[in-house]
């Protein structure tokens, strides 16, 4: 379609729109009774009361039970292991040669060449 064909279509249209928006569009009287009627209805519904449960019961059922649980602990725990033993215990991790570093002029020097 080319330009001047969209603008024709445009100002084909233009009267339409303009009436469109000379009237604004209103609410009927009956769906304004039911609007306020299901107001009224959700303003008066009780609340439903807090859950007498325990803290540590509603967290272990959002969790996923104890098998969840005992997995997330075994994940944490081996986490904190890996962080503070093992780096201590690898070996070579005290040279040069194990130190990543990103800047390329020294890519040569952290593999031993001399260039």
């Amino acid at each position: 379609m080319s330009m001047n064909a969209d603008n024709h279509d445009r100002d084909a249209l233009g009267p339409f729109f303009d009436a469109a928006r000379g009237t604004a569009p209103a609410p009927s009287e009956d769906m304004l009774a039911r609007v306020l009627a299901d107001a009224e209805r959700i303003r008066t519904t009780p609340r439903q009361p807090r859950s007498s449960r325990p803290l540590t019961a509603r967290l272990r059922d959002l969790l996923g039970g104890w098998p969840a649980i005992a997995g997330l602990t075994t994940a944490a725990l081996t986490g904190l292991w890996i962080g503070a033993v093992l780096p201590n215990t690898v070996p070579g991790a005290e040279t040069p040669e194990y130190l990543v570093d990103i800047t390329p002029e020294m890519a040569f020097d952290l593999i031993g060449r001399d260039e």
